[in-house]
C-alpha cells in the first residue's frame, strides 16, 4: 500500500513540477507590483519582481487561505469529536470502576450488598416503597 501511495505521488508531483519549472522559465521578465491602491502613478509601496514569483506567491497565499478556511469550517466536527472522546473516556472510567467493584464483591462474598438472582431464576422480589 505504501508503494502504491508513493508511486501515485510521483505520478502527480513530477508532471506538476515540470509545469511549474517551465512556467518559471517562460515568465522571467520583471513586473512592477504596486501595493498602493490610492496613487497608482506614484505608489508608496511597490516591488519589481519576476512574473513567476508573483504567480507562485499568489498561489501560495491562496493555498494558505484555503487551508485556514477549511480548518475553520471543520471546527464543529473537531469539537464534536473532542466531546465524544471525553464521553468515551468517562464511560471507560465508569466501566473500570464497576469492574473493580465486581472483583471486590467476588473476592468478599460476605459483604452487606445483596447478591443478584441467578440468570435462569424467575423469582421476582418486591421492593418496599
Amino acid at each position: 500500500m505504501k508503494i502504491i501511495k508513493r508511486f501515485l505521488q510521483l505520478i502527480i508531483l513530477v508532471p506538476f513540477g515540470i509545469v511549474m519549472i517551465s512556467l518559471a522559465v517562460a515568465n522571467r521578465h520583471e513586473v512592477k507590483l504596486a501595493l498602493d491602491p490610492f496613487s497608482p502613478e506614484q505608489p508608496v509601496l511597490d516591488f519589481t519582481l519576476p512574473l513567476y514569483m508573483v504567480i507562485f506567491g499568489a498561489l501560495l497565499v491562496g493555498v494558505f487561505i484555503g487551508g485556514f478556511m477549511a480548518w475553520l469550517k471543520q471546527g464543529r466536527h473537531r469539537k464534536a469529536a473532542r466531546e465524544k472522546r471525553y464521553e468515551a473516556q468517562r464511560w471507560r472510567n465508569e466501566a473500570d470502576r464497576q469492574q473493580k467493584r465486581l472483583e471486590k464483591l467476588a473476592a468478599d462474598p460476605k459483604s452487606d450488598v445483596p447478591a443478584l438472582p441467578a440468570s435462569g431464576s424467575t423469582a421476582i422480589t418486591k421492593v418496599a416503597m
